[in-house]
């Protein structure tokens, strides 16, 4: 810092990802140089994964941005296997929804260059050709790519129907509910107030999405970050279980958890009314698209 006052001064670690007892130890390591005085900019995240993202992994980062460092994923590789385009986006998706996750590095080019022998974990594979992988991660930036800063194309003020791409079916409180934990579902679009909804902005780029019948909030029940996890409404309480990125492209919407990183959809891709609304992990799907169709 004396050498170069301008110099970003970061620390980077490997089996960092989830919240684990070495990442808790850098939190705390982190927390008691910021309290001290002592200079850091950033934590970098290395990220050599596996076949499976920690649950925690967007929480980890955030509970480190929190402290008021910035945050980066610094050496990123994943096995390749079946999950592999998609935990690319999954990790891609988390740092687009942390405010203060300015970097994404992948470790090599192709897969033949990478330290990983035989686990291919890069998005070129060995004659430099685009993987699935590759696809995932465009997609996911160019889906998030306002980072947070909330969607201008949204009204704040306005009452929305939203219409699943897939099913043409809309946003809905089953059976008119008022209380807190009831389920939602989609139904066939009929413009009630249990199928309006108003998105509040968070001041941070995110926004709760309130119920017009009930004034309650959609919410990740149970602050899960778990695939299929059911999507309820709740009492406004200010968590990040319910608030969402939103982002607007061609006309539909995709909505990502804060909490979780995972995308609101309509569960197996159904078209029927009444079909469960859950969080899944985002790929695009049509399931995961909103048409946000103004009617006040």
């Amino acid at each position: 810092r004396a050498a170069d006052p301008g110099a970003k001064l970061c620390y980077n670690d490997y089996n960092t990802d989830g919240i684990n007892a070495k990442s808790t130890g850098v939190y705390n390591m982190v927390r008691d140089f910021k309290q001290r005085g002592v200079p850091i900019d950033c934590v970098g995240f290395q990220s050599h994964l596996g076949t499976s993202l920690p649950g925690d992994y967007q929480a980890n980062l955030q509970r480190f941005a929190d402290l008021g460092v910035d945050v980066q994923i610094t050496e990123l590789d994943i096995q390749q296997g079946g999950n592999q385009a998609n935990m690319y986006a999954q990790v891609t998706n988390a740092c687009l929804a942390v405010a203060r996750c300015n970097g994404i590095t992948v470790w090599g080019v192709r897969d033949s260059d990478s330290w990983r022998t035989g686990a291919n974990p890069l998005l070129f594979d060995a004659s430099g050709n685009k993987k699935a992988a590759y696809t995932s991660v465009l997609n996911a930036l160019n889906a998030g790519g306002n980072n947070g800063g909330g969607d201008s194309s949204i009204d704040t003020s306005a009452w929305y129907v939203l219409l699943n791409r897939n099913s043409g079916k809309a946003l809905d409180v089953y059976n008119l509910a008022t209380n807190d934990g009831a389920r939602i579902t989609q139904w066939s679009r009929n413009n009630g107030n249990q199928q309006q909804w108003q998105f509040v902005p968070t001041g941070d780029g995110y926004y709760e999405i309130r119920s017009r019948l009930s004034g309650k909030n959609l919410d990740v029940y149970a602050k899960s970050t778990a695939d299929g996890a059911a999507i309820v409404q709740w009492t406004d309480n200010n968590g990040a279980n319910q608030q969402w990125r939103a982002t607007v492209s061609g006309g539909y919407a995709t909505l990502i958890s804060r909490i979780s990183g995972k995308a609101l959809e309509v569960q197996g891709a159904s078209t029927a009314d009444g079909a469960n609304i859950v969080q899944y992990s985002s790929w695009g799907g049509a399931n995961q698209q909103w048409q946000l169709v103004r009617v006040g």
